[in-house]
């Protein structure tokens, strides 16, 4: 295939910023190189190419700005340009958070990164919850398919008999 280094799935996502499920989805289709080696994925070292989304473009006629132009329904405008705020990255939040304190940057990345420790055991211990009461549910309905099996067998005597 190719003699280039080979990259855990998490190491080409931090490397290439692409996110797992779409290296997983693009392993599914088989679309990018990859090997299977101790149940873990690796892909060669080198960049995603951008595939196509099977989307055709529009014609000029039909395209809109709607960002410039706004969305007029009767006399009504509703939404603008002016009114859009920009999406804000993870650092321009840790930089926001750091200029308004008197915090570090490195400090304020640090607490940031703490509430993002809580929130995700938070919903791992849900998970957690979620799949004891899950196996519990399993055992009863495994004895409540042996109650049946075994009233199925009693009654299969009863006819025979």
């Amino acid at each position: 295939m190719s003699n280039k280094p080979w990259l855990q799935l998490t190491d080409y996502s931090n490397k290439y910023e692409v996110s797992i499920s779409t290296l997983r989805r693009r392993i599914k289709e088989e679309s990018i190189d990859y090997k299977l080696d101790a149940g873990k994925y690796f892909l060669i070292d080198e960049p995603p190419t951008r595939k196509p989304r099977g989307r055709r473009p529009m014609n000029d006629d039909k395209r809109h700005d709607f960002f410039n132009e706004g969305s007029e329904i009767g006399s009504a405008v509703y939404f603008d340009a002016d009114e859009i705020a920009p999406i804000k990255t993870l650092e321009e939040s840790v930089v926001n958070v750091a200029s308004t304190s008197s915090e570090p940057i490195f400090s304020a990345a640090n607490r940031l990164v703490e509430e993002l420790k809580k929130a995700y055991s938070l919903i791992l211990k849900e998970k957690e919850e979620q799949l004891l009461q899950l196996k519990e549910e399993i055992a009863d309905l495994r004895t409540l398919a042996q109650v049946l099996e075994s009233e199925n067998d009693r009654l299969r005597k009863r006819l025979n008999t």
